[in-house]
């Protein structure tokens, strides 16, 4: 399995060579600038009580506050919290987004938790990093497997332990609670637009409807994707979840998913979908990256000369 911290690493020094990044720079760069780990311990309904890994990774706020989701997956860890929140430094940076980046996680299972489970999960966690966000600090947001309702909760606990009303220490809340129209799809409107101006580089006057799409994640980023593509005339082929997925009427799994002869694939699930060993067989003309670090270094290289054959 690739490290995908390690991945981050490699990225940013591959990159630092083109920008001239070296130095103290470049090594206060490669790591976060505080990592905030904790034992949550919650009384679940059978009576007994868990203890859960919690991560939050503070990479840089060189530009602004920290800024990046909270996702609550079985993968969980350390050093991907620590990509994740490198990862959101460099998307903010170069968007112009005066936020630094920042990334946290809780090592569970949400999909056989209760609400209230989930409720008490969310409000320990922000126990442990209260002292730590705040709006001109840290600002978390939802991330894989959690929404509005978890953000609600945690800005809820938040305002316990400060004794005042906070509703900016948190982005991605319930819009009755001050959440902000068209945050929800947000990520996956984006990557219409993306698809939008790649379209225009090609040769000839190509419609949308002669454009054949495989979308590897149907959560929140890949569903809304998929959502707006068709509505722009898209042709969407092929679709997967974490169980697998369609294309043609069969059923397919999400590695035979990532090697369809499609013009563009889009991974929006998880991280280390297309690696070393995969990435020769390839067979679209154009990846949108919808998820954190879909493609490994490895990967990229063999695309990049994959690039080289057929295009020059």
């Amino acid at each position: 399995m690739n490290n995908l911290y390690q991945n981050a690493v490699k990225q940013l020094e591959t990159v630092a060579k083109y920008i001239n990044l070296q130095g103290r720079i470049l090594e206060e760069l490669k790591s976060p600038k505080r990592v905030i780990k904790a034992d949550l311990r919650i009384k679940m309904d059978n009576g007994k009580y868990q203890t859960f890994k919690a991560f939050r990774s503070q990479h840089n706020d060189a530009v602004g506050p920290y800024k990046g989701g909270i996702r609550f997956h079985p993968n969980v860890s350390e050093d991907e919290m620590k990509a994740l929140s490198m990862w959101m430094t460099w998307k903010c940076s170069v968007v112009g987004i005066p936020f630094g980046g920042a990334k946290g996680g809780i090592t569970c299972d949400p999909k056989s938790m209760s609400e209230g489970e989930l409720e008490r999960l969310s409000r320990v966690y922000i126990q442990a990093i209260a002292k730590h966000i705040g709006p001109w600090k840290d600002v978390p947001a939802p991330d894989v497997n959690t929404s509005g309702r978890e953000m609600a909760w945690m800005v809820d606990e938040y305002e316990k332990i400060i004794g005042r009303h906070e509703p900016g220490v948190i982005t991605g809340k319930p819009l009755e609670l001050g959440g902000s129209l068209g945050r929800t799809e947000a990520t996956g409107l984006g990557g219409v637009y993306v698809l939008e101006q790649l379209r225009k580089t090609w040769k000839g006057r190509i419609l949308p409807k002669n454009i054949t799409i495989a979308v590897q994640g149907v959560g929140n980023v890949g569903s809304w994707f998929i959502n707006f593509a068709k509505k722009a005339g898209y042709q969407i082929v092929a679709w997967s979840n974490s169980k697998g997925g369609e294309y043609q009427n069969k059923k397919i799994t999400n590695e035979e998913l990532l090697e369809l002869p499609v013009d563009v694939l889009v991974p929006a699930a998880l991280e280390n979908q297309i690696t070393q060993d995969n990435a020769g067989k390839i067979k679209a003309k154009y990846i949108i990256e919808m998820a954190n670090g879909p493609v490994t270094p490895e990967a990229d290289e063999v695309l990049h000369e994959k690039i080289k054959e057929n295009y020059g």
